[in-house]
């Protein structure tokens, strides 16, 4: 892998916070004029992919600790140890942490940072469109490269 610029890794922390390409290149120093086709070639870029999916890990890992609060707090609230715990408070607690330990799902739903990304992306795209900022619509995120940790593309 090879080591990015400092524009490179600005525009990946940019790019983490939300999602919006163009924005984090402007952010990052490039030309405003030029930003949303910079923006697309860094996308395509396996080191730039690695580093976005390393920070995402890393911002994961981060909000762990929430995490593990949150479901301590309603852990705590199912037990009626919680402050003015009541009956009806007891039963919510049970239910989220039923859903969260996935007791309701047959199947275990598996998403990706791929999955996430392309998600958000997506839906940027789409209220462009709506906005009418999009030039053309004939933009299919089906024909868009993914590829895998080597940097290959898989579709």
């Amino acid at each position: 892998m090879h080591e990015l610029t400092t524009k490179q890794d600005r525009f990946v922390e940019e790019y983490v916070t939300d999602f919006n390409a163009s924005r984090a290149a402007i952010s990052a120093g490039y030309s405003e004029k030029t930003a949303r086709s910079i923006a697309s070639e860094l996308l395509t870029k396996p080191d730039i992919r690695n580093a976005i999916k390393h920070h995402l890990d890393k911002l994961s890992t981060e909000t762990f600790i929430n995490r593990e609060m949150i479901l301590t707090g309603l852990l705590k609230e199912a037990m009626d140890r919680g402050e003015r715990s009541t009956s009806a408070a007891r039963v919510s607690a049970w239910d989220k942490l039923a859903k969260v330990s996935g007791l309701y799902l047959d199947v275990q739903v598996t998403t990706t940072v791929d999955d996430i990304i392309r998600d958000i992306t997506q839906r940027n795209a789409d209220s462009r469109a709506i906005k009418g900022l999009l030039p053309k619509n004939h933009i299919k995120f089906e024909d868009i490269p993914t590829f895998d940790e080597n940097g290959y593309v898989i579709r």
